[in-house]
């Protein structure tokens, strides 16, 4: 008569026809187990390969695909997770625009918030239009593209959910031949997506975009970055895009003076461009241009409950640098625009 424990150690001893079966890892439901647990922590590719019964050789190609769809994934060795905190600052882009009798021209928006019921696609349209006509070839857009999804916007939503918002932008954003839009991301918002799974929205975007064959964005990166004005004889000086955060004030230059007079004094840009608070200003500080670049949604509920006005617009800019590098002489030109309604009626 067999004894408990050998028939107990009979029936765990894997059979021929029982041999687990490996781990499909292209399968979706894998995919977002996968997510799951890259969220919650640093994880080894062998205890991975372990609780998916998958290969190593999968499981990275299955991680890769996940960081090229955008996800935020940082390695440390064999080990490798998905974090929620993204790291700021892009690349050094240098800015292509032709130099026509020694003046550079671009054009600037922000805060477009696409997918908001408030958004403002007439002005948009009209902005595109207009640089267009200028010749511009290079667009900066300070932040707040799309206007994500959280508790404080979801009922003044036209789309909701990361894809759709992002398809539904790569529908009726404009596309002027010969302009390029160059795009920073910020913490809210998009961000939003960042925080609640470790989502880089600006990359995710950037990937949908080429596979719908949309060569006409490019992303400079995460909350800031710099942009190079670079000169023939080789000297140049820099201009930075910027989302922060907070609030208005009771000025609304008081918040970027305040973000200026923080730079130290040898990494000043020559020029900053600050989006997130719906305010439409030119001014110097420290020898600093700043253009606070308005936005292009109407003033939404939020707003009105923290009596914040929207001022809806955008920029035409020009600058000349000396032999230096240094910008000396700037142009700024805005196109404001009221609500929409007003429009309406002139259309009328």
């Amino acid at each position: 008569m067999t004894s408990w424990k050998v028939r107990q150690a009979t029936a765990k001893a894997p059979q021929p026809d029982d041999q687990p079966v490996i781990q499909d890892v292209s399968e979706p439901v894998f995919r977002s187990q996968l997510i799951k647990k890259l969220k919650r922590g640093w994880v080894s590719l062998s205890n991975l390969s372990t609780k998916f019964n998958a290969t190593p050789v999968s499981l990275r190609e299955a991680i890769d695909h996940l960081e090229v769809s955008g996800y935020n994934v940082v390695w440390n060795g064999p080990r490798v997770h998905i974090s929620k905190q993204m790291k700021p600052g892009g690349k050094g882009y240098k800015d292509a625009s032709p130099l026509i009798n020694k003046w550079r021209k671009f054009g600037v928006i922000g805060d477009t918030h696409i997918g908001s019921t408030k958004e403002r696609l007439d002005v948009l349209e009209q902005a595109y239009d207009h640089f267009a006509k200028e010749g511009i070839t290079d667009v900066y857009h300070a932040g707040n593209m799309v206007d994500g999804e959280s508790n404080l916007n979801r009922f003044e939503l036209k789309v909701h959910g990361v894809t759709d918002q992002t398809l539904y932008l790569l529908d009726v954003y404009p596309q002027r031949s010969g302009i390029t839009t160059h795009f920073i991301t910020g913490e809210c918002h998009e961000g939003w997506w960042g925080k609640a799974s470790g989502l880089d929205w600006g990359r995710y975007m950037i990937g949908e975009a080429r596979s719908f064959g949309r060569e006409d964005f490019n992303y400079l990166g995460f909350l800031e970055a710099d942009v190079e004005f670079k000169m023939p004889g080789g000297k140049s000086n820099y201009m930075r895009l910027f989302h922060p955060g907070g609030g208005s004030s009771y000025a609304y230059s008081y918040q970027i003076q305040k973000i200026i007079e923080s730079f130290t004094g040898g990494e000043k840009p020559g020029m900053l461009l600050c989006g997130h608070f719906h305010k439409s200003n030119y001014f110097k500080c420290r020898n600093v241009a700043c253009i606070s670049v308005g936005c292009m949604q109407d003033q939404t509920t939020f707003m009105r409950k923290k009596r914040l006005a929207a001022h809806v617009g955008y920029w035409v800019v020009e600058i000349q640098q000396d032999i230096n590098g240094a910008i000396r002489r700037i142009r700024p030109e805005e196109t404001s625009f009221y609500d929409h309604d007003y429009h309406v009626k002139l259309i009328r």
